[in-house]
């Protein structure tokens, strides 16, 4: 016997009507209202942030590399919460930046050139799907803050009966944080925020020039990240993009991708409005299965249309590649050494 729940789930959907929609933005002073507005709302979904406190950075290791300097740091995420992160400082130094931000795997090394073992990945090794996008970046002459998310790596939960280890603690930490009025996107948006303050107290890196970068869950952060924080000059997302209800309502995915009431508000695109006008790149790939690309271009073309009614259309791009869901590269790299 069936009762008909497929239905009623997608009826909650087409009944349900949001707050924002960006489409009745006509001009500037439709969408300043639309910033105010959604910009609130959004931070409410978020949940209880940290309270800002000294990040009283310590260096563990610094290891020369080819073309750029890696640290490894300490800081301090929130009180009594120690957190690790790497920086890649170019041959030279630099005075662009950009906050790099990895998705689900073995945490933050993937994308810094280790291995899971914290091992340099010895040459002609498979890159995977993250690309070592991080190290790519400081090869172009950028100053890197790549921190490990919470929940990724070196911040998951210690082995537990009861506590099944499926490459990451996501499980764990979202659903405990719920009961505390917090959320994991608020969480790892802070972390950005975190290596944003950092990046800005360097003296070889100009504050008006930082930018942001992540793939999948890293993307969620990345635009979550350039959402929240007004100063963050230009930003990619790579395999995020599309509409909540093809990917994270439509398919199985980490509970981490999860705000309550965010719907309430918008959809994906109205989301990434609060980017509008910063320069913004979207990587997605046609046979990437999670993020769907028929979903991805009716959301561009409604975002992408914003951008032009407020006479920014040359800050907003995409770059749908042949390929599952991964880091292209192919034009992001030149997008950000354009933009900052």
């Amino acid at each position: 016997m069936s009762y008909y729940v497929d239905d009623y789930m997608e009826n909650l959907y087409t009944a349900h009507t949001s707050a924002f929609d960006i489409d009745k933005i006509g001009g500037e002073g439709d969408f300043k209202k639309f910033s105010e507005g959604m910009g609130k709302a959004y931070l409410s979904c978020l949940g209880e942030m940290p309270k800002p406190c000294p990040l009283d950075v310590k260096i563990v290791s610094e290891t020369p590399c080819d073309g750029y300097t890696r640290l490894k740091i300490e800081y301090t995420a929130d009180e009594n919460f120690r957190a690790p992160a790497y920086i890649l400082v170019p041959e030279g130094g630099a005075k662009r930046a950009v906050v790099a931000l990895a998705g689900h795997g073995y945490g933050v090394a993937d994308i810094v050139g280790l291995d899971a073992h914290g091992k340099e990945k010895p040459a002609g090794a498979d890159p995977g799907y993250q690309k070592n996008f991080a190290v790519e970046l400081a090869k172009r002459g950028f100053v890197v803050a790549a921190p490990e998310l919470f929940g990724f790596g070196e911040l998951m939960l210690a082995p537990k009966e009861g506590r099944p280890n499926e490459g990451s603690s996501c499980y764990m930490l979202t659903t405990q944080l719920f009961m505390y009025g917090k959320t994991m996107a608020g969480l790892r948006v802070w972390q950005a925020q975190r290596m944003f303050e950092y990046l800005s107290g360097r003296g070889d890196v100009d504050v008006s020039r930082i930018g942001c970068m992540g793939i999948s869950g890293g993307g969620l952060v990345s635009s979550f990240f350039a959402a929240y924080n007004q100063k963050v000059k230009a930003c990619v997302v790579s395999g995020y993009f599309c509409t909540f209800k093809d990917s994270i309502m439509g398919i199985h995915h980490c509970i981490d991708n999860f705000v309550p009431g965010l719907l309430q508000y918008g959809e994906m695109a109205e989301l990434f409005a609060l980017i509008c006008p910063r320069p913004l790149l979207m990587e997605s790939g046609t046979g990437d299965t999670i993020f769907p690309i028929g979903a991805v271009k009716s959301s561009y073309a409604k975002l992408s249309a914003l951008y032009n009614r407020l006479g920014a259309k040359d800050s907003i791009a995409i770059d749908i590649f042949e390929g599952e869901h991964q880091i292209s590269g192919a034009v992001a790299y030149d997008f950000l050494a354009e933009r900052l």
